[in-house]
């Protein structure tokens, strides 16, 4: 997901030009992690677009803990506009399979 968001998306490394510092590539991280999985599994645009959903319905549940004045920390609230961005930033992984 880092490499499928920007740094004020919760953290991301889109758009930073990171690489030229030595950050893999979001390809060279998947190539490593499949080297050591099961053969036969294959890393879809789905699996991509699922785990951007599931941070945005978190991101959701954070603002409504918030919004609501149990949240466990003061930067809860900040978190809400993330649900929307990560719920973009997975539409748009799900769009690249096309």
């Amino acid at each position: 997901m880092p490499w499928r968001t920007t740094p004020d998306e919760y953290g991301g490394i889109l758009g930073t030009g990171c690489h030229e510092a030595g950050i893999v590539t979001e390809e060279e991280f998947v190539a490593e992690y499949m080297a050591h999985v099961r053969p036969g599994y294959v890393l879809s645009p789905f699996h991509v677009a699922f785990a951007l959903f599931r941070f945005s319905v978190i991101f959701v549940g954070i603002a409504d803990r918030a919004r609501a004045g149990n949240a466990n920390s003061a930067e809860a609230a900040d978190l809400g506009p993330l649900a929307e961005r990560f719920a973009e930033r997975a539409l748009e992984a799900i769009s690249l399979s096309a």
